[in-house]
């Protein structure tokens, strides 16, 4: 599965409901998918949803698939980054 394609699945995973901190894990992605869209000059990936305060985080059960989510993305931006030479501090083991 392609970073792209992993972003559209996580964009319909999120729902609604009450509310949940947002993950290390995702403050991480986060950062991480920034560093590497900035370094590869593609379009932004919108990760909106993983921010504080996005919809992964309005209740537990979508945090919980969100975390999921964001420790797969990295995994996927680790290989991408470590495929293409980039070197990314912004990601764990960057």
């Amino acid at each position: 599965m392609g970073i792209r394609q992993f972003i559209g699945i996580s964009l319909l995973a999120a729902a609604s409901g009450c509310g949940a901190p947002q993950s290390e894990q995702c403050r991480s992605y986060v950062a991480c998918q920034q560093a590497y869209d900035e370094a590869t000059g593609i379009a932004p990936v919108d990760v909106s949803q993983y921010l504080e305060g996005g919809a992964c985080w309005d209740d537990a059960n979508n945090a919980a698939h969100c975390t999921e989510d964001c420790e797969r993305g990295l995994a996927l931006l680790a290989e991408a980054a470590d495929s293409e030479g980039l070197l990314l501090p912004a990601c764990p083991d960057g």
